[in-house]
């Protein structure tokens, strides 16, 4: 047996924490929740899944807009054609209320719609018989535990769909879980994906889309076998646009004019892409970068030269350096200066500069023996200055 456990899909939501995102991006986040819902439907095809369990919050909010709904029935209708059942209940997001729904729900469908624990039963493929019980939000809270009203194991196989686990939201405790004998807890409301029990198996399969920078890395459903008595669990990722922290380390780049090439040749990827970006390692042009991302150029320019399917939503500098007279460095500074000019490419391109006919005489014994006696100059330059300081 095999199914798709989803949670949390809240369709509808906005992105949100994004401001002024480039024209070009804009299209995959109008797209992102129909694009998400149409990659889950796709998955459970693919897979030849028994069912689909949806867990609650499938919308973001109890008022579905009419082009959301029409979208999602048109997702239902394409695994009824397949055979594939939907068990679904609703949390306290989505609320339920029959007269928001304006179309018909698919005979494939079956529906947790009030608050009192039911229990349902599905017929798969091969003839076995499944009983999953659950329950529905029917307002924004449900401050009481649900969990006492689960009947104990019925079938050879039964799950238990739970939309909630913290107040005022159907608290429940681990331990009632296990109670009820079940063979699988489909868990929703928590957007981070994790085991809640080994035994009894029970999971939040988390939000498959993170809507905002506090959700990256945490998209997907979870595909679950059964097989021979065991469980089996695959976190399978469906959403359409993801969120990634990137730093990039500026320690080879020397002047300003480098500075956007390089960026741009660093930031490749596969898939439409919100980035955070942190860069690094640059004392040199520490005060003209930070310059550019206060006025927020940096961050504007940077957007401009990028694949319409990139988008940076902040940029941050580490600088290594703080403001002090030119003189007045301490030696962690010094080492950490040379270690940038131990690049063969950068200290041939400023020696170049100094004298091109120098280049003739570049050898690893050069190099060192230069280094060392620019890093005695700066240390003594430096207690030179603290010295004076000092006096």
């Amino acid at each position: 047996m095999k199914f798709l456990h989803g949670a949390d899909l809240h369709l509808d939501r906005s992105f949100e924490g994004l401001t002024n995102v480039k024209n070009a991006f804009q299209p995959y986040l109008m797209e992102a929740n129909q694009k998400m819902l149409e990659n889950i439907v796709d998955l459970a095809i693919a897979e030849d899944v028994d069912f689909v369990l949806l867990a609650g919050d499938t919308f973001h909010q109890h008022r579905p807009t009419l082009k959301t709904q029409q979208h999602f029935f048109a997702q239902m209708n394409c695994l009824a054609e397949k055979n594939i059942p939907v068990v679904m209940n609703f949390g306290n997001h989505d609320y339920y209320q029959s007269q928001r729904y304006w179309f018909d729900f698919p005979e494939n469908m079956q529906l947790f719609t009030d608050e009192t624990v039911a229990t349902k039963k599905l017929q798969l493929k091969n003839g076995q018989e499944i009983a999953i019980s659950s329950f529905s939000f029917e307002g924004p809270i449900i401050e009481a535990e649900k969990i006492d009203q689960f009947p104990r194991k019925t079938s050879n196989f039964h799950i238990g769909m739970y939309h909630g686990g913290q107040f005022p939201y159907a608290p429940f405790t681990t331990s009632k879980l296990a109670e009820k004998g079940y063979d699988y807890w489909a868990l929703g409301h928590i957007h981070v994906p994790q085991m809640v029990s080994e035994m009894p198996p029970a999971y939040y399969s988390g939000t498959p889309l993170g809507h905002t920078k506090k959700e990256k890395n945490l998209a997907g459903v979870l595909l679950v076998e059964e097989l021979a008595g065991k469980i089996k669990l695959q976190k399978v990722p469906v959403a359409p646009v993801v969120w990634q922290e990137l730093t990039i380390s500026l320690k080879e780049i020397r002047r300003s004019n480098q500075l956007l090439p390089y960026l741009v040749s660093q930031i490749a990827m596969t898939q439409p892409t919100l980035i955070q970006l942190k860069l690094t390692d640059n004392p040199t042009l520490a005060e003209e970068i930070q310059y550019q991302l206060a006025s927020g150029e940096l961050l504007e320019t940077l957007n401009t030269s990028l694949p319409a399917e990139i988008f940076v939503t902040e940029v941050a500098f580490t600088s290594t350096t703080n403001e002090r007279h030119y003189l007045a460095v301490d030696e962690c500074l010094v080492d950490q200066l040379l270690t940038t000019y131990q690049s063969e490419a950068v200290f041939t391109e400023q020696l170049a500069e100094v004298n091109p006919k120098l280049q003739g005489l570049l050898t690893a014994d050069f190099q060192t023996e230069v280094l060392q006696n620019v890093q005695e100059k700066i240390k003594q330059a430096y207690r030179f200055r603290r010295e004076k300081d000092v006096d």
